[in-house]
């Protein structure tokens, strides 16, 4: 389910900046395969830890955002201040 809805979301935001270009949908598979092999190392990690595990671990998830620059999508910056106000 958290799977479909992040393609979903990613493919709405290149939707919403207008971006439909077959190559570009193509880079969101991509990104969802790395999805999937994070996953399956998270589960891996979880039931153990393995250094070889968590450079994969770190290298995967730096071509996701490699991805997602490529893209043009970024993260909402998030107001540090706002956080503390409401703790």
């Amino acid at each position: 389910m958290l799977k479909r809805e992040t393609k979903a979301t990613i493919i709405k935001a290149l939707q919403d900046r207008g971006i439909s270009e077959k190559y570009l949908l193509d880079q969101v598979d991509e990104y969802m395969g790395y999805y999937d092999s994070l996953g399956e190392i998270n589960g891996k990690l979880k039931k153990g830890f393995k250094i070889d595990l968590s450079k994969e671990k770190r290298q995967i998830t730096k071509e996701m955002r490699s991805i997602l620059d490529f893209l043009g999508l970024r993260p909402v910056e998030i107001d540090k201040d706002d956080i503390f106000e409401e703790l």
